[in-house]
């Protein structure tokens, strides 16, 4: 009996110093460049970031996406601009809202063709471990081509530093599925 309460207070004793770790609130400000794939019938790239305004909770969003769609001559390129905003839950977890414009052109051979709309997001950002971010959130675009679709996001970050990190991402929505792999830097 002795051995496995000594076992077990020294677990949490080793373990203490990374829950004092994990209380850190998920940053705001970074930028990230990623491996995109939609469907598995388009790849391509993305550069995406956030900047935190002061103390303010209030952060400036903005990516660029570049997918080539497989067997075809089309090209699809993003870009996004916006706002959100994290209300801090706990010294880990914040929920947060982002609203942002959305501009998506698809070169066709011999031109292009230009789309406009928006996306607001509402979802969750926690410190799992002193390593380890997770993110869910719901999505809602409208716009040109778009008659209001709903979406999930499903995602995480491994940190190997403080400031540098593996992110991964899966948004699920009625008409595709995109999978994002990247390396971040957070500030």
């Amino acid at each position: 009996m002795k051995r496995s309460n000594l076992a077990i207070a020294l677990s949490l004793a080793a373990a203490l110093p990374f829950a004092v770790q994990a209380q850190e609130a998920p940053s705001n400000t970074w930028i990230e460049g990623s491996y995109v794939n939609a469907d598995g019938d388009a790849e391509g790239h993305a550069v995406r970031g956030s900047f935190e305004f002061g103390e303010s909770n209030f952060y400036g969003l903005a990516g660029v996406t570049r997918l080539d769609v497989e067997d075809s001559p089309l090209v699809l390129d993003g870009r996004e601009l916006g706002l959100g905003y994290a209300h801090p839950l706990s010294e880990r977890t914040d929920l947060f809202a982002e609203a942002a414009y959305r501009d998506m052109e698809v070169e066709v051979p011999g031109g292009a063709i230009d789309s406009d709309g928006y996306r607001t997001s509402v979802g969750l950002r926690s410190g799992l471990t002193d390593r380890v971010e997770g993110l869910v959130k719901a999505n809602y675009m409208d716009g040109d081509n778009a008659d209001g679709e709903f979406s999930g996001t499903v995602g995480g970050l491994v940190k190997l530093t403080p400031t540098w990190g593996i992110t991964g991402d899966v948004t699920f929505g009625e008409d595709a599925e995109i999978y994002q792999l990247g390396v971040r830097a957070s500030f």
